[in-house]
């Protein structure tokens, strides 16, 4: 593994607050575009959602407000996209309260990588839903979202047949771990086989697998990684073979790691330090490259968002 550059996409320096949960993604010319809340503190009813790019050779550009709900907190936005269309999508939290727990969820797409975006519509009807990571697709062109709701702390899957109208998509993922688990994040293994790993408040991360392209899972259960009850984020290196970015502490998030697994999460070994200090670094998001390379947004102590980029070489 080898790493190329450390950059700041935005940190506060003259003015209060707090930036956290950002989400990236490569467009088809090789922009990056990348996305944040930011507010006085969590759930404060004057956060927004940021936006950030970076052109390929260029700079990160300076921040703008992407959504803002005029005294509705938002939150937790999540940047996406299929293969079978050309826009790109996202999905985040409106709290009607000043509490996670009375999230609603909504999305938009944009047709122009990023630049300008469709009026936010409804995502799921329930309320208290929350989204963190990436969703994968099933080998029949569904999209299969990886969700959590915050009340009975437990992870749900939310498969969509039509992004047009998610409203008509269903809810799955009894994997027995109501009050156990949320945030999950998924790769697609092979054979139709998807696996999902998950923070806990149990000192470790937690996993389960789908034999049958999402529509149901086996009950979760511990793998051998830390996790301080932190966001986490797997993405795939070739069949069966996956990385995740995590805290790998039962405790704190002093630091963030990767660690790679050759048998589909089975077992994990140790990799490489992306970043370790005496902050808190958390909530990554990982993608993965054409090229096979990866990039990583993750927040430094809630006052900065950063990006790691790096290749994985022969692993």
């Amino acid at each position: 593994m080898k790493i190329f550059q450390h950059e700041t996409i935005y940190e506060l320096q003259d003015k209060p607050g707090l930036v956290h949960c950002s989400s990236i993604l490569e467009n088809s010319d090789g922009s990056l575009v990348c996305v944040w809340y930011q507010g006085s503190y969590e759930t404060a009813s004057d956060t927004v959602l940021m936006y950030s790019r970076k052109v390929p050779g260029g700079d990160w550009s300076a921040p703008s407000v992407l959504f803002d709900f005029h005294g509705a907190p938002l939150g937790n936005p999540v940047l996406w996209k299929v293969s079978f269309d050309e826009r790109i999508f996202i999905t985040f939290s409106m709290l009607t309260s000043e509490d996670w727990k009375s999230s609603l969820l909504f999305f938009s797409s944009s047709s122009d990588g990023g630049t300008s975006w469709t009026a936010p519509q409804l995502f799921l009807s329930k309320s208290g839903f929350m989204a963190k990571t990436q969703p994968v697709e099933n080998e029949k062109n569904e999209v299969v979202f990886p969700l959590y709701h915050e009340e009975s702390y437990c992870p749900y899957i939310y498969l969509i047949r039509n992004i047009d109208n998610p409203l008509d998509s269903f809810l799955s993922a009894e994997t027995m771990a109501r009050g156990k688990a949320i945030q999950p994040s998924l790769c697609r293994l092979g054979n139709d086989r998807i696996l999902m790993v998950t923070r806990t408040r149990l000192g470790k991360i937690f996993k389960s697998v789908s034999h049958n392209s999402g529509y149901s899972w086996s009950i979760l259960q511990p793998s051998t990684l830390d996790n301080p009850d932190s966001g986490i984020d797997i993405f795939p290196i070739a069949k069966d073979i996956v990385g995740i970015v995590y805290n790998p502490s039962s405790t704190d998030r002093t630091k963030l790691a990767l660690a790679t697994s050759k048998d589909g999460g089975q077992t994990w070994n140790a990799l490489e330090t992306l970043v370790e200090g005496e902050g808190e670094y958390s909530y990554p998001c990982a993608i993965v490259h054409t090229d096979g390379s990866c990039s990583v947004t993750y927040t430094d102590s809630r006052y900065a968002i950063r990006y790691v980029y790096f290749t994985l070489g022969d692993v």
